[in-house]
């Protein structure tokens, strides 16, 4: 029997209707001039709101993308509201219900938090228990390649693109990262959102194919 392994990845943006439960900021109180001043506390404010995007509890799906054997596919957010992000999760879940294998890159600390917690709050079920347990074993539906090939190490090299670059010989798209989709959202760079996504789905599913062929999965 084939498995069907698909690898999956989002992105995502601060959620506005989250905005009012952000606290206050102030500036450094050693500053005096009133421009920098401003500028100090709309910094800080701009890093609330990447900090919001990269929280499970406070951000919003803004892409789904998706890797198999035949190439990387995504589905985007049409606006920024519950209808439709609740679309998209059930959207998501019409296509992952065709897999038998899940593979992610942090997936099970971060993805998988986002499709759960949302899906709660959206009333969409999921039409697969992908495993959401922390260790790769046997039986598992879900390979999270951070895990598999960092470990516990909390001084190991962590990132996709080394992994990418130390295994594949490729990398992730250059000058972009998931702090900087809701800024790229903000300016409707949509297209370069979707690409990015794509990108990452394609490396975790070639790393996979890869560990796979060395072994490494139990």
């Amino acid at each position: 029997m084939t498995v069907k392994v698909v690898a999956f990845d989002l992105e995502t943006i601060a959620d506005k209707a989250m905005l009012s439960l952000l606290p206050d900021v102030t500036a450094n109180g050693t500053l005096k001039d009133p421009v920098k001043i401003a500028a100090d506390v709309a910094a800080k404010k701009k890093k609330q709101v990447e900090e919001m995007g990269l929280n499970p509890l406070m951000n919003r799906i803004c892409c789904i993308g998706w890797c198999d054997e035949s190439g990387p596919y995504h589905i985007m957010l049409a606006d920024e509201t519950d209808a439709a992000e609740k679309a998209l999760l059930e959207t998501w879940w019409e296509v992952a219900a065709g897999y038998d294998h899940f593979t992610t890159f942090n997936g099970r600390s971060f993805d998988m938090r986002c499709l759960m917690l949302h899906g709660m709050a959206l009333g969409v079920r999921a039409s697969v228990a992908i495993d959401r347990g922390r260790y790769n074993r046997a039986g598992s539906n879900h390979t999270d390649l951070r895990l598999l090939l960092a470990g516990d190490d909390q001084f190991a090299k962590g990132k996709l693109d080394f992994f990418a670059k130390k295994f594949l010989g490729d990398q992730k798209t250059e000058g972009l990262d998931g702090a900087l989709i809701n800024d790229y959202w903000e300016m409707q760079l949509y297209d370069e959102i979707w690409k990015y996504c794509e990108h990452d789905c394609s490396l975790t599913y070639r790393l996979y194919l890869k560990a796979e062929a060395a072994g490494l999965l139990e």
